[in-house]
């Protein structure tokens, strides 16, 4: 009995499998890629929106707690009020501030710093207090020391501290701020501010060039304040280099005096 001859079954050779699998992966790297891409996009726009509302709310809150104060006080940091005692003129009343041995460091025209005081007169006694607002920022990861001529950004919450004083005092400002030792009990205006770094310049008179101090405020003329900072936010923690949004905020407000 003679058997029948097998049907050859069809199947593909080696070369076409590579070519298969060749443009598969082409495509996958494709799709993969623009998918990547699109999220991207859409972490970038999330911090684009997110600076856009701090831009938005904190300049409408400045315009207006700005504006109704009757002057300001710019210092260098929150933590950098040289407090040389830290008596109180009453325990029993820490509102009505500290005793006079403390040394006024406040910024003068043309310095800036990363504590604004905003000061608030008594209505029925303007050579008295009644309120401050005390906006801070805290620096975040320290960076190392600037070179000579060198810029860098340094990243910080901006922090708000709202005090009335009662009954007001006719103490000077300094001495009715409070110390803050832990600035996360106060709630947070902006998330996350860059400023530039302290920049190595030569002082006029002195001998080795000096940092100078960059801050979040300046003082102009002792009557306005510019506020310039780098708004931050990053819309993922995922791909943080492309989710991250920032925008130059440069805003100009002056007190009522």
């Amino acid at each position: 009995m003679t058997s029948l001859p097998r049907r050859r079954t069809a199947a593909f050779t080696l070369v076409e499998l590579l070519v298969a699998f060749t443009i598969f992966g082409m495509v996958s790297a494709g799709v993969v890629g623009a998918f990547i891409q699109m999220l991207s996009i859409y972490h970038y726009d999330t911090g684009k929106l997110l600076v856009n509302k701090d831009l938005r709310k904190f300049t409408g809150e400045m315009t207006e707690n700005a504006t109704y104060a009757n002057f300001f006080r710019i210092y260098p940091t929150y933590s950098n009020l040289t407090r040389t005692d830290n008596t109180l003129v009453n325990p029993a009343d820490p509102d009505q501030g500290y005793t006079n041995a403390i040394v006024d460091t406040s910024l003068t025209d043309g310095a800036s710093g990363d504590c604004l005081v905003l000061v608030y007169k008594d209505s029925a006694d303007d050579r008295k207090i009644a309120r401050i607002i005390i906006y801070f920022r805290t620096p975040g990861t320290s960076l190392p020391t600037p070179s000579a001529g060198a810029r860098t950004f340094n990243r910080g919450a901006v922090r708000k501290v709202d005090l009335a004083i009662t009954p007001s005092s006719s103490l000077p400002v300094h001495q009715l701020i409070p110390t803050i030792s832990n600035p996360t009990q106060y709630p947070v205006v902006l998330e996350s501010v860059g400023v530039l770094s302290p920049i190595l310049v030569q002082v006029p008179g002195s001998s080795p060039p000096a940092f100078q101090p960059w801050g979040l405020f300046y003082n102009f003329y002792n009557r306005s304040i510019i506020l310039k900072g780098e708004l931050i936010h990053t819309g993922s923690q995922i791909n943080v280099k492309n989710a991250t949004a920032t925008n130059t905020y440069n805003f100009t407000v002056s007190p009522r005096g």
